[in-house]
């Protein structure tokens, strides 16, 4: 059976892998090694993903260790991983407030930052749609836990009955229980993604013939 997977980068980064010592991840060893049968062939791994902007994060080493992050994945796996990147869109919004700021009754609103991420859903939806018209695959592998993506998998679902539908979702706990029930009534399968797993998928210290290293706030 070949199998691509489709990476929500966004959603598995904030959901399990943000506030921990796991984010020098091999994506591709993840579902080779722990999520796919033995004997199931994995043609690709595509990993949606935005570059970071310095003004969105209060580390400004946030930007670098990125870009070494997606350099190791494309040095230890040139071609069975793709990486597809979106946009961060920045607005000044002015906002509510839910409560009035002590010492500043009069104030109502305040103007913020706020961070939006472009494209990957669609991309993501686009792809995954033009692999099942173009018999890319035989099972799709959805790594993502955002609703977003249902009127995808239900276009697939309906128009390609035959093809197989697989989500793993980055949840907390790994409790299926908080698997998107918008996503899991369209796949042949579902599970939660192992922290263990995780654990045990992580690319080597230093990548090998380069000078690329886990960064040192990742250890």
């Amino acid at each position: 059976m070949r199998n691509v997977i489709y990476v929500d980068g966004f959603n598995l980064y904030y959901s399990v892998l943000r506030r921990t010592n796991l984010k020098w991840l091999d994506l591709v060893a993840l579902f080779r090694d722990h999520v796919l049968d033995s004997n199931a062939q994995l043609l690709e791994v595509r990993y949606y993903t935005a570059p970071i902007l310095a003004r969105m994060s209060d580390d400004p080493q946030s930007v670098q260790r990125q870009r070494i992050y997606l350099q190791a994945l494309r040095r230890m796996h040139p071609d069975q991983l793709k990486i597809i990147e979106g946009r961060i869109a920045v607005t000044t919004p002015f906002q509510r407030l839910v409560r009035p700021i002590a010492g500043a009754s009069d104030i109502s609103r305040v103007q913020v930052y706020d961070f939006n991420e472009k494209k990957t859903d669609v991309n993501l939806a686009s792809d995954l749609l033009a692999g099942a018209w173009t018999g890319a695959f035989d099972q799709a592998v959805i790594c993502s836990n955002d609703t977003d993506l249902e009127p995808a998998l239900a276009t697939l679902r309906k128009y390609h009955p035959r093809l197989r539908l697989g989500i793993v979702a980055p949840v907390r706990g790994s409790d299926n229980r908080y698997i998107a029930a918008d996503l899991k009534q369209h796949a042949d399968w579902s599970k939660a993604l192992s922290m263990v797993h995780i654990s045990n998928a992580q690319l080597p210290e230093r990548i090998p013939a380069s000078s690329l290293r886990r960064p040192e706030t990742w250890k």
